[in-house]
């Protein structure tokens, strides 16, 4: 008769236990962005300036850090930016620093922005930018209005 109980109350457990790692793997998803509310000026202006075919924005999907996030905006196939490869990391540091913007705008927080550049030739070139370096960027570019093309 122990053994019975024994058998049941195990049993009853594992099946708690499934449903707590249940509940926690659903509740861990990283959840997509509904970006239909937000104001989308500043991307807007990344495809003004870059017109691209397509641009992705969103979470970076490997974060675990909930209350701060790792933010990626994927260009896709800008003729500008194909034509001047040389200068790519200064359009990658423009684009972040308008997607950061949107990112504030909206009330997203964020440790890190992600460019991530591709072209027509199947090659892509990605750029990641902390908070730091930034406003580091950005009061360089106040400081040289030269460099705000």
């Amino acid at each position: 008769m122990n053994q019975k109980k024994t058998k049941k109350i195990k049993l009853f457990m594992k099946k708690i236990i499934f449903f707590f790692l249940l509940i926690i793997t659903i509740s861990c998803k990283n959840k997509e962005i509904d970006h239909s509310k937000d104001n989308d000026t500043e991307i807007q202006k990344i495809g003004h300036l870059y017109q691209p075919e397509k641009i992705n924005t969103g979470p970076v999907k490997s974060d675990i850090d909930l209350n701060k996030k790792s933010y990626e905006i994927n260009i896709y196939n800008s003729d500008l930016l194909e034509k001047n490869m040389k200068f790519l990391k200064g359009h990658s540091a423009k684009i972040a620093i308008l997607y950061r913007n949107f990112l504030i705008q909206n009330e997203y927080n964020y440790n890190n922005i992600v460019v991530r550049i591709h072209q027509k030739n199947n090659s892509s070139y990605d750029f990641k930018y902390s908070e730091k370096q930034l406003l580091e960027i950005e009061n360089k570019r106040h400081l040289n209005p030269s460099e705000n093309k």
